[in-house]
């Protein structure tokens, strides 16, 4: 009985213990479809499309996660970046780091208003998007009052990023009300 307890124990310390580290966000394949979202809605009176967010655990954080999405007004694309935790204040002098596979590192200021919402703001130059496009993200390193949190990329997260950038470079806006499905051709 007593053996029969130690196993229980310690299987169910074993399982507590990789649930832990079972992130939620990691996917075991690529995405290959767009998934380009453009609804009726406006973005300071312009029309804008958006593809799926990428869901990130932040590593040095228990249970806090991050939503890494890709938008695009007019013909310039947007990173979007929010820590899904309330009352996080971003910093306004540096905000984000990119770490790449290289040793390279891009630091992105947030153009959103100051604020406690965890939400970043970037529209990206050409030449931040030719670098996401060309390398391999290793981590994100975010800055705020509370703490920095880090965040680490796999490769099928980063072949998302890659294929969700191509996607929105090519979209075209549509500049009309009426948002219709592409038709299939048969």
């Amino acid at each position: 009985m007593l053996k029969f307890v130690a196993f229980f124990c310690i299987l169910f310390f074993a399982v507590d213990f990789y649930a832990q580290d079972i992130a939620l966000d990691s996917t075991e394949f690529a995405h290959f479809d767009c998934e380009i979202t453009q609804t009726k809605q406006k973005l300071n009176r312009r029309f804008f499309a958006s593809v799926p967010g990428i869901k990130f655990r932040v590593n040095n954080e228990n249970q806090m996660y991050a939503s890494f999405q890709f938008g695009k007004r007019k013909n310039k694309i947007f990173l979007y970046l929010k820590l899904l935790e309330d009352n996080i204040c971003l910093k306004n002098d540096k905000n984000v780091d990119l770490h790449f596979k290289t040793g390279e590192i891009i630091t992105l200021k947030n153009e959103y208003p100051i604020n406690c919402q965890s939400l970043f703001v970037k529209q990206l130059t050409k030449k931040e998007l030719k670098k996401l496009k060309e390398n391999e993200l290793t981590f994100l390193q975010i800055y705020t009052y509370k703490k920095n949190f880090e965040i680490y990329i796999n490769e099928v997260q980063n072949q998302d990023i890659h294929h969700y950038i191509d996607c929105l470079s090519g979209y075209k806006i549509r500049k009309t009300n009426e948002v219709k499905p592409e038709k299939k051709e048969k």
